[in-house]
């Protein structure tokens, strides 16, 4: 689905990082300088959010703009991928809690920093990220909300509603989370944007094959593979995919399951497989910072989160050429075209899981049809070039500039 049907259905050289932001020399500020924007995370740990902020760094640094990124708790595994894309990295290593007095350690740094635009991902950046900036003078704050939060949590919407003051530009990367942006009233409707998430579709036209890895990881070059890529954490709902797979193997004895990336149900999902005596069948392979690589391995990719906003695995699989079966949550529903692009099934309905791959199975001609439709999708809506593009135009509107065309030198 192209990003305008989604919406219509609703410095230059690297520097070291360093945890105090005291030591930062402030940053030239001629006015025919590059256009400067500093993003603001929790943390640069690995996860979706995280991958994004360091591709927007390398493309924006490719299109000519000097970045900074700001970690409010740690820098995290990542932190050095930002550097090494140009970006100068701090983090302020702020503790557990709430802790008022870090408003003004930033406003200081903005001030040191003196960029164009601060740009905060998820609501507690912007907490601590708004008003510094507005105090430090900052011209132009934008948030981008990655995930939905605000429909069980009060406390989280009153967050929100004090930390949404400070941004003029609140962007979605779905338009499933805009819905309950505007629902819950967090800001003004009239803030509220949808941003579609890209991808750098570079490293995929260089993948490895993956006859070789496969046997690598005990999997036969002929066995039917069933993956997943992201984070091992409770929203990914991965025992539902271990469940479905060990009904799945009772009529597909060859099936193998392959699960990319760690975190804290690492141990728990482990101890599931051996529980449904699949364990032999399934084979972790932990943090990859090449997911394309092992991509090529899956004949299906899988995707049973209970919650999501716009999610890279799929956008990823499609660039492999892998045809994607997902849990119909969130903005997938958006995102996803049933029976074009991929397979939507309802959450936690893993007989619906286990007919979607059944059907893969039996049918190669399916797969690719879903294969290259996905492809097609991904190059033509999801291109890393084309969410710079997006970004810097609401950069340049917010700002009172003319829009920025298309990106010369950042496409994917």
């Amino acid at each position: 689905m192209t990003v305008g049907r989604i919406l219509e259905r609703e410095s230059s050289t690297p520097r070291r990082v360093r945890a105090d932001n005291r030591l930062i020399a402030p940053a030239s500020h001629e006015p025919s300088r590059a256009l400067h924007v500093a993003h603001v995370v929790l943390s640069l740990d690995v996860g979706g959010l995280e991958r994004l902020v360091v591709d927007l760094v390398r493309a924006g640094r490719a299109a000519g703009q000097t970045a900074s990124v700001v970690c409010i708790e740690r820098p995290g595994l990542l932190a050095p991928r930002a550097q090494d894309a140009g970006a100068v990295v701090i983090s302020l290593d702020k503790p557990p809690g709430t802790h008022p007095l870090l408003i003004g350690r930033l406003r200081k740094l903005f001030a040191a920093l003196r960029p164009d635009v601060v740009h905060t991902h998820q609501i507690g950046a912007l907490f601590y990220a708004g008003p510094a900036a507005r105090y430090a003078g900052v011209r132009a704050v934008v948030h981008t909300e990655h995930g939905k939060h605000y429909s069980t949590r009060w406390r989280t919407r009153v967050l929100g509603r004090l930390a949404g003051r400070y941004a003029q530009r609140f962007l979605c990367v779905s338009t499933d989370i805009a819905r309950e942006v505007r629902a819950r009233r967090i800001v003004p409707p009239a803030k509220v944007h949808f941003a579609a998430n890209g991808i750098d579709l570079a490293p995929f036209a260089t993948a490895e094959a993956g006859a070789g890895r496969r046997t690598a990881c005990g999997i036969d070059a002929d066995a039917f593979v069933v993956g997943t890529v992201g984070r091992l954490a409770e929203v990914k709902r991965q025992d539902l995919l271990l469940a479905a797979f060990a009904e799945f193997k009772k009529s597909t004895p060859a099936a193998h399951l392959l699960i990319v990336g760690d975190g804290p149900w690492q141990g728990r999902l482990a101890r599931l497989a051996a529980e449904l005596r699949v364990a032999d069948s399934v084979y972790f392979a932990g943090y990859q910072e090449r997911p394309e690589d092992w991509l090529g391995l899956m004949d299906v990719f899988c995707l049973t989160s209970r919650s999501e906003g716009m999610p890279l695995g799929v956008l990823e699989a499609w660039a492999a050429g892998v045809p994607v079966v997902a849990s119909a949550v969130g903005g997938l529903p958006d995102l996803v075209q049933q029976g074009r692009t991929g397979l939507l099934v309802p959450f936690e309905d893993t007989a619906a899981l286990v007919s979607a791959w059944r059907r893969l199975w039996g049918d190669p001609q399916l797969r690719g049809r879903l294969s290259e439709a996905g492809a097609a999708e991904v190059t033509a809506e999801f291109s890393l070039g084309a969410m710079l593009d997006r970004y810097q135009a609401h950069y340049r509107e917010v700002l009172g500039q003319t829009v920025l065309g298309p990106t010369a030198g950042a496409r994917a």
